[in-house]
């Protein structure tokens, strides 16, 4: 599927447009795929955030320790 296009004009660090440019893909399109990444990785974020706050108001907030005695396993 194809999908609609909108010229916008955004202006970028000089560093990470020299990287861009160094791979064999038009800039548009790797902006493009970088954009997409992180909206849905703040789509998820958001996700979570609501899963995590609905668990929370059914079963209480977490035990601070317990987070801190798994944290010190990771």
């Amino acid at each position: 599927m194809t999908m609609l296009k909108r010229k916008v004009s955004v202006s970028l660090d000089e560093d990470l447009v020299a990287e861009l440019e160094t791979a064999d893909e038009a800039l548009s399109s790797q902006v493009n795929e970088a954009i997409r990444v992180e909206v849905e990785r703040r789509k998820r974020n958001r996700l979570l955030t609501a899963l995590l706050d609905s668990l929370d108001e059914a079963y209480g907030p977490v035990d601070e320790a317990l987070v801190a005695k798994y944290a010190e396993l990771l």
